[in-house]
């Protein structure tokens, strides 16, 4: 039996930690370990060769005290109920943290979504908007993308859901198409948040971005978009990774051209001029910055030894486990914390939600604009408390964001 922490466990370890720094009623800490509801969902979809299959899905909403829950949908093959309440946890601190009136949900269901046809796919997004639909609305809960997600698929979904209500509400569901009122920069947003988290971390520590070395880990969405801002900042981006493995070029890669490499062959292995290497020798690797934009829990105590990055960026949610932080820590590296660094597509659907409320659009200068203020302010917040209290910038973030919560539960009388 493996004795790795799930997703949630280390979720509910950090909660743990901060409530007691912060030296709160346990009660605070009781309240907010586990989610006010979640719900598991097992629905038919009707597949191109008649068959039929029962898909397994979640949806849950960790807290209401801030307002509605928000959060993205995960399609994805190993996807847990533990990985979706741990998920939903860190978005009602992520949305606290940067201040967004909403608590934390998530979704998901178990499914590899790229051995679907687009019809079956389709099919599966309404089938699963039916099977959640006493959870979800504008005022209640409404589901963004998230890993195997799409502009697409949450474009079914908003028209699933506005078919079974028989009106238009754009704000129901976020991450849409443009043409059905998704935002602009919305594509790019996760990884511009990381570029702008990047600057200001550089700027603390006193170095020039155009400077720096990058390793990114995964080269999906976030990751692909984040190498090539990296790129265009000046950045040499020396390294990047998918599930079949890594490339490194100590001269730089082209990532433009490593994308286009990508889109012929599916991968970044084999990628000429390039060194194959491993995803855990990725993390490895001499750099300035790395920036694990995978999955969570890949930096552990027993890797964390031998990191030989200034700074570590967390583009994914969860990567690095409590104890390789301390390690990380003491070896002075900085660790920008998911729930600030990666909250960039959190604030674009919040943008959007503003913007489809209002009936308005913004466009992508302005969108970009907002989004590089917010990451700034708030890591102005997090950074002087980090320095005058002498905690981590996790910890910062943690009690930023649990006294917003806290006072809001408090507000409501849960407490």
């Amino acid at each position: 039996m493996s004795n790795k922490k799930t997703a949630f466990e280390v979720s509910q370890e950090q909660l743990a930690a901060a409530t007691s720094y912060m030296k709160l009623d346990h009660k605070v800490f009781e309240i907010l370990r586990e989610p006010l509801r979640h719900m598991a969902v097992r629905f038919p979809v009707k597949m191109d060769d008649g068959s039929t299959q029962v898909f397994t899905g979640f949806r849950c909403q960790h807290n209401t005290a801030v307002g509605p829950t928000r959060g993205g949908t995960r399609f994805h093959p190993e996807e847990t109920a533990d990985d979706v309440k741990a998920l939903a946890l860190w978005m009602t601190f992520k949305n606290a943290l940067n201040e967004i009136p909403n608590g934390g949900g998530k979704g998901g269901v178990i499914v590899d979504p790229d051995k679907l046809s687009k019809t079956e796919l389709e099919r599966l997004c309404r089938a699963y908007i039916r099977a959640i639909a006493p959870l979800i609305g504008v005022w209640k809960d409404f589901p963004g993308a998230d890993i195997g997600t799409s502009a697409q698929t949450q474009s079914w979904m908003l028209d699933e859901w506005e078919a079974m209500n028989q009106h238009h509400e754009a704000g129901g569901i976020s991450g849409k198409l443009i043409a059905l009122g998704g935002s602009e920069g919305r594509p790019e947003a996760t990884s511009r948040g990381i570029l702008f988290a990047t600057r200001e971390v550089a700027r603390a520590l006193g170095l020039e971005i155009n400077t720096l070395t990058a390793a990114v880990q995964g080269f999906g969405k976030v990751g692909w978009h984040l190498a090539k801002l990296y790129q265009r900042d000046g950045v040499k981006v020396v390294a990047v990774s998918d599930v079949n493995g890594g490339i490194y070029n100590s001269d730089g890669l082209d990532i433009l051209d490593l994308h286009a490499y990508v889109d012929q062959q599916g991968t970044v292995k084999g990628y000429p001029g390039s060194q194959a290497i491993s995803n855990a020798d990725l993390l490895e690797l001499e750099c300035d910055i790395l920036a694990p934009c995978a999955v969570q829990n890949v930096i552990t105590a027993e890797n964390a030894p031998r990191i030989k990055a200034k700074m570590i960026i967390e583009g994914a949610n969860g990567p690095t486990m409590p104890d390789a932080e301390a390690i990380l820590i003491a070896k002075n590296i900085f660790i920008a914390p998911d729930i600030w660094a990666n909250s960039g597509g959190t604030q674009v659907a919040h943008f959007e939600r503003i913007q489809n409320l209002h009936d308005n659009r913004w466009t992508e200068d302005e969108v970009n604009a907002k989004l590089e203020k917010l990451v700034a302010q708030v890591f102005q917040e997090i950074y002087a408390m980090h320095k005058n209290q002498n905690i981590s910038m996790r910890m910062a973030c943690w009690v930023k964001a649990i006294t917003k919560v806290t006072e809001a539960m408090t507000a409501r009388g849960w407490i």
